[in-house]
C-alpha cells in the first residue's frame, strides 16, 4: 500500500509485544522530524517477510520471540545479498553484556535495552543507517578480535 506521506526512514520493528509495537510505532510516527514510517511485524517469520519484500532503511528487532527469534532473523537477514546490508537494531529485554555481544556478533549494528526512549531508539537507527558496508565489516571484526 502506497503512501503519499512524505518519511525519511521506512523501519520495520519486529517484536511479539503487541503493545509496544503500537507504542513505539506512536512514538516514532508522531515526531515532526525525522519523519518515520512504521511496518510492524509481530514474529521473526512475519518480520523476515516483510523486511525481504520492502526492503526498509532499518529494521528494529526484538530476540526473545517464539519460532524464529531475533538471532536468527539477523542471521538470515545478513546471509541472504538482498538484505545483508539493511541496518539492524536489537530492542530486547535482555540486559547483561553477554546478552549484549551476542546481539552484537549476530550481525546487529546496535543492540539497545527495554526500556527505551523514542529518542535513543531514533539515535541507535540513525547510527545503524549511517554506517557503510566497510564500516559495519571492520566493526564485525574488531568484536571478534576483542574476543579471542
Amino acid at each position: 500500500m502506497a503512501s503519499s506521506e512524505a518519511y525519511d526512514y521506512l523501519v520495520v520493528i519486529v517484536d511479539d509485544n503487541s503493545e509496544l509495537l503500537a507504542s513505539l510505532t506512536f512514538a516514532l510516527t508522531t515526531r515532526p522530524s525525522p519523519r518515520f514510517r512504521i511496518i510492524t511485524a509481530d514474529n521473526g517469520v512475519d518480520g523476515l517477510e516483510q523486511i525481504c519484500a520492502l526492503q526498509p532503511h532499518c529494521a528494529v528487532i526484538d530476540v526473545k520471540m517464539s519460532g524464529l527469534d531475533g538471532t536468527q532473523l539477523i542471521h538470515a537477514l545478513r546471509g541472504d545479498p538482498t538484505t545483508a546490508s539493511i541496518p539492524l537494531v536489537i530492542l530486547s529485554a535482555l540486559v547483561q553484556e553477554n546478552d549484549r555481544l551476542r546481539g552484537l556478533y549476530s550481525g546487529a549494528d546496535a543492540y539497545l535495552t527495554k526500556p527505551t526512549t523514542p529518542d535513543a531508539l531514533i539515535d541507535a537507527i540513525e547510527q545503524a543507517i549511517s554506517l557503510s558496508a566497510n564500516e559495519r565489516a571492520t566493526r564485525m571484526q574488531l568484536l571478534l578480535e576483542q574476543d579471542c
